[in-house]
This record gives C-alpha cells, sequence and structure tokens, in this order.
C-alpha cells in the first residue's frame, strides 16, 4: 500500500472545514471521542463541550495512528485485489472493478456479480485489519470462477491460510455490531 501522507493540525482543519471529516457532537457523550469512517468521510464523534481547536494536537495525533493502518481508499482496495489474485490465484481472477460500499446489510460483507466481474465490498470492512480485508476479497475473487458456495468454491476460497480465523473475526464484528445498535 502507499505510503500516507502525515496529517497536521492544520490538514485536520482543512479536512473539517471541507466535511472531509464531520464533527457529529452528541449530548449523550459525557468524556470520550470516536472517529469511524464512512467511505470517504471520518466521523468524529464527540461531547458536546468538546473543543476541536483546543484538542487539535491531540487529533491529529489519532489521525496519523488511524492513517497508519488505514487500507480503505479506492485505489488501495484496488491494489489489495490485484495482489490477492497475484498471491493465490496467479493472476487468473482478475475483477472488472472493485468499490466501496454502503449499501450491505449486517450479514452481508461483499458481493460479485459474475456475470459482469464487478465486486462490491462494505465499507463497515474499512475498519478491519488488513488480514481480514484480504481474506474477503479472496473469497469475493473465488467467485469470478464458482458462483455457488459448493465444496469447489470453498477449496478455491480456502487458499487464504487465515479465512477460518476471518470467519470468526467477522462473526464477532457482526455481532458486535447488533449489539451495538440494541438488536
Amino acid at each position: 500500500m502507499a505510503d500516507r501522507p502525515r496529517w497536521t493540525e492544520e490538514a485536520v482543519l482543512r479536512a473539517i472545514t471541507r466535511g472531509e471529516i464531520e464533527v457529529r457532537r452528541s449530548a449523550r457523550r459525557k468524556k470520550t471521542i470516536a472517529v469511524s469512517k464512512e467511505i470517504d468521510t471520518y466521523v468524529l464523534s464527540t461531547p458536546v463541550r468538546y473543543s476541536v481547536e483546543q484538542n487539535i494536537r491531540s487529533l491529529t495525533d489519532l489521525f496519523n495512528r488511524l492513517s497508519a493502518k488505514d487500507h480503505s481508499s479506492a485505489a488501495d482496495l484496488e491494489e489489495l485485489a490485484d495482489e490477492m489474485s497475484r498471491r493465490y490465484f496467479a493472476g487468473r481472477l482478475r475483477a472488472n472493478s472493485i468499490r466501496w460500499v454502503s449499501n450491505q446489510n449486517v450479514s452481508r460483507w461483499a458481493s460479485t456479480t459474475t456475470s459482469t466481474g464487478d465486486i462490491r465490498v462494505s465499507h463497515r470492512l474499512q475498519a478491519v485489519p488488513r488480514w481480514v480485508l484480504e481474506t474477503v476479497i479472496v473469497h469475493e475473487l473465488a467467485h469470478l470462477q464458482i458462483g455457488p458456495h459448493s465444496k469447489e468454491f470453498h477449496q478455491l476460497a480456502d487458499r487464504h491460510p487465515r479465512q477460518a480465523d476471518a470467519k470468526l473475526f467477522l462473526d464477532g464484528f457482526s455481532a458486535g455490531e447488533r449489539f451495538g445498535r440494541g438488536t
């Protein structure tokens, strides 16, 4: 993945002004802040009285730490899909397009249209470790060769050595999302 530019205090403030970082203030949030990613926008959840300007140094540090782990740009997703194709399928299985989407339901992490070779990946996976995203992409690339979840399909998709670990991770991640919504 390409090196990311380091955030500066000025860059964080500019990103807020341009709407690339959306500040959401909540009366229910008393002390903590949280950052999440929604496709191309960071969401900074803060208490009502939180001052971005007074905390700009710690926010800049936070965004720099997030950027070091981030694999969420469209270019990163394409690059990762190409890498997974080379590593596990000798470059034979390539998506026509791969992109982040926000319309996948809680139990769906990604989908592939085999007739067009298009892969869509849930934006919720922007928050997972890279190895988890790798397994999802390998799974979707396998669908380009075998559509249904057959024994042959799973042999192909299980070429990623952490496929079983990723299933456990995603089951827990999904349960955490449901619990967080109170369902």
